[in-house]
């Protein structure tokens, strides 16, 4: 695998689009639990690639949120379930904005899930290092902070 599917979400390269989608599909419960809940949501309402679309676009950005609806599909460009509407009017801030998760902070959620997923298949932590551009570093701090989290919540 090369390296630079992980420089972002490379939506307007299709080949390297591709691999990550099928290494979401490979992972797809960790990635999903690691990704804030509106990707999330995106991916189950739509797919994977008109989700990352959409926050490459639109991420890091704020949107406001009418009490329409069909509003929203139509800021959004895509056909949004009531269900989905709803999800978003309650998670929402006070002042009806929503606000976009950056394309940045999504691509790296996805590796880290992509990190943890390749380690619990039994992967060697240089195979992972290689695959996914982590340095040695950040890799024991990865391992490092799992183990605290793990631990906190077995107390």
């Amino acid at each position: 695998m090369e390296r630079h599917i992980f420089k972002g979400i490379p939506i307007y390269d299709e080949d390297v689009f591709q691999t990550l989608e099928d290494l979401f599909n490979e992972n797809r419960s960790q990635v999903l639990a690691a990704l804030p809940w509106l990707v999330s949501e995106l991916i189950e309402s739509l797919s994977f690639k008109e989700a990352m679309t959409f926050i490459y676009i639109n991420g890091g950005r704020k949107l406001y949120i009418s009490k329409d609806w069909h509003d929203l599909a139509q800021k959004f460009g895509f056909p949004i379930s009531e269900h989905l509407y709803n999800q978003i009017m309650i998670l929402s801030d006070s002042s009806g904005y929503l606000e976009i998760p950056s394309p940045w902070g999504v691509s790296e959620r996805i590796r880290k899930a992509l990190v943890v997923s390749a380690y619990n298949k039994g992967r060697s932590r240089e195979e992972i290092r290689e695959t996914f551009g982590i340095s040695s570093r950040s890799l024991t701090n990865l391992f490092r902070n799992s183990a605290r989290t793990t631990k906190n919540l077995a107390l």
